[in-house]
């Protein structure tokens, strides 16, 4: 699985389905008892063990931990990635250490699911464990990225803003108050919310303070180095890439015959009347109480030639331009009313405004990424951190 960076836009991660999915059991001392942007006590340089360095250094855990064991990384190979080929029953809660924080075996799960995990379960053996540990061991790296990037944050912003990092910490309750009250309006038990709510609260500020951290140390950078000769490079080395096909996008309001129009003659005259009133979007917009299909927008179906439905309209719906209004258009149930909202022809496209903000959008993201693992492997390196392994 890609590293598919969510800092590009602020967003928060979507809790809601997981939370409503099942209950999650969390240790007594895993469970965050107020916001993780409080108390972070990193030191400024952490060195993490590298070849030929001093001997590995071992976290201490907290109370409780019970009977099962965590080694830190060995001296001659930093932060070992763990393999999980032959997952079985998982034996710890606890899926990675960053810098004596935890990353819990609840919110792996979170992260991974999604059409990344649909997608191996449906591969048959050996093949879908090998797939799942790659999986597994992508979204591990990711949260630890994710976290270390959070730590930074919190740490900078006490010092340097702490009502700007109050304010993130007020909308991250907010997100988290509506998906309390989807759970609740699910019926989730109480019970329930209350063991899910801490872990749900870590889940939503880790995510939210990391992206904004991550685009405001990233974007300035990244916004300089975009240049329009890079823009025009990119065009002519991809130009194929640049090529548009002939398709329409457009809206198709139906008026079905029945009592009030028993003939196809009697709707097609209705029709016109009401086109030919027509002047602008809004006025055709207004004809959509007419089609009771509850089509959203009434947008029509298919874009390309033989995809358009019903065929009969697609002849007169590829002679239309940009807002233009057609024929109507008779079928044996019924007309249709047609308009095209955006028409595009096949062949090559212009290194137009359009297409220069779509090539420095694709850059930006390429250099945001690039950016985004530097910053992730300078932290790394000023990091405790380990991966924790089954069994252990």
């Amino acid at each position: 699985m890609g590293r598919q960076r969510q800092w590009l836009g602020v967003g928060v991660m979507a809790l809601g389905g997981w939370m409503l999915s099942g209950c999650v059991s969390l240790p007594e001392y895993a469970e965050p008892r107020q916001s993780l942007a409080a108390n972070l006590s990193v030191p400024e340089r952490v060195a993490r063990p590298q070849m030929q360095d001093v001997p590995a250094v071992q976290l201490k855990k907290p109370a409780g931990f019970g009977e099962s064991t965590t080694t830190a990384p060995p001296t001659g190979s930093g932060a070992v990635q763990t393999s999980f080929a032959s997952r079985g029953s998982l034996r710890v809660k606890v899926r990675a250490w960053v810098n004596g924080r935890p990353i819990f075996e609840d919110e792996v799960m979170q992260a991974l699911a999604g059409p990344d995990l649909r997608r191996v379960q449906s591969l048959p053996e050996p093949q879908a464990s090998e797939e799942m540990a790659k999986l597994m061991n992508s979204v591990i790296d990711n949260l630890i990225d994710q976290e270390l990037m959070f730590q930074d944050a919190v740490k900078k912003l006490e010092k340097a803003n702490p009502r700007a990092l109050d304010k993130m910490k007020d909308e991250v309750e907010k997100d988290l108050d509506r998906s309390v009250q989807r759970m609740r309006a699910a019926n989730v038990p109480e019970d329930d919310i209350r063991r899910l709510e801490p872990t749900a609260r870590r889940m939503m500020e880790r995510n939210t303070i990391s992206a904004i951290y991550a685009r405001s140390r990233i974007m300035p950078t990244v916004q300089s180095l975009i240049t329009l000769t890079q823009i025009r490079e990119h065009y002519e080395a991809h130009l194929e890439d640049y090529r548009s096909e002939d398709k329409v996008a457009w809206q198709d309001i139906f008026i079905p015959t029945g009592a009030n129009l028993p003939t196809l003659e009697d709707a097609r005259r209705f029709a016109e009347e009401l086109v030919n009133r027509c002047r602008t979007q809004d006025d055709f917009n207004r004809l959509m109480v007419y089609d009771d299909r509850k089509v959203q927008n009434c947008e029509g179906i298919g874009s390309r030639r033989g995809e358009i439905k019903p065929a009969e309209v697609e002849d007169a719906l590829f002679k239309l331009r940009d807002g233009e209004i057609g024929p109507v258009i008779l079928i044996s149930t019924g007309v249709h009313l047609i308009r095209v909202t955006k028409r595009e022809y096949k062949g090559q496209r212009l290194l137009d405004d359009a297409v220069q903000k779509e090539i420095r959008r694709k850059l930006e993201g390429e250099l945001m990424d690039r950016e985004y693992r530097r910053i992730a492997r300078d932290l790394r390196q000023r990091a405790v951190w380990w991966i924790e392994r089954d069994g252990q």
